[in-house]
C-alpha cells in the first residue's frame, strides 16, 4: 500500500517492474480509476500538487518494482534543470489524455462497448488484473462484465 486515503502523496511514482492501481472507495466498494503497468508514471495529482490530503488509495497488485521522488526534491531538480519541466509537460499531457479517454468510456459508451474498448487497447491487463478490478474500472458490476464476456465469446 503506497496510499491510503486522507494522506498526502508525497512522491512521483515510476513502475520498472509490476502494475499498480489507484482507487477510492464509494458507498464502501472500491472504485478502481487507472490501472499503471511498466514504464509508467504516477502519483495522486489532486493531493501531489495540491499538497493536501487526497481520497485516493495506491497499492500494487503483482510484486512490484518502483522509482520514486519527493514532492520537494521534483521541485528542486525543475529549478535547477528547466528541461525538466519540458518533459513532465509532456508527460502529464500524455496522463491528461488518457484520463479523458477514459471519461468518454464511461460516459458515452455502453457496457459493451466500454469492454471492447478495454480489450482492445490493454489485452495484457485482461491477463494480470482481477476481474472485479476491471469490471469496478468499467463501472459494471461483475455479474455484468461476466455476462457481457459470455456474449463475445460466443
Amino acid at each position: 500500500m503506497l496510499l491510503r486515503d486522507g494522506e498526502t502523496c508525497n512522491y512521483h511514482y515510476l513502475v520498472l517492474s509490476g502494475l499498480a492501481r489507484m482507487y477510492y472507495i464509494k458507498d464502501g466498494e472500491e472504485v478502481c480509476s487507472v490501472f499503471i503497468e511498466e514504464n509508467s508514471f504516477f502519483n495522486a495529482a489532486q493531493s501531489f500538487y495540491t499538497r493536501k490530503p487526497g481520497y485516493e488509495y495506491i497499492d500494487t497488485i503483482e510484486p512490484s518494482t518502483l522509482a520514486r521522488i519527493h514532492y520537494d526534491h521534483l521541485q528542486r531538480l525543475y529549478h535547477a534543470h528547466p528541461e525538466l519541466n519540458i518533459i513532465a509537460r509532456v508527460i502529464t499531457e500524455h496522463y491528461l489524455v488518457k484520463s479523458q479517454e477514459r471519461l468518454y468510456l464511461l460516459r458515452r459508451q455502453t457496457a459493451e462497448e466500454r469492454y471492447v474498448y478495454f480489450a482492445e487497447h490493454y489485452p495484457t491487463l485482461l491477463q494480470r488484473v482481477p476481474l472485479k478490478y476491471i469490471a469496478s474500472y468499467l463501472g459494471l458490476t461483475l455479474e455484468t462484465l461476466s455476462r457481457i464476456r459470455n456474449k463475445i465469446r460466443k
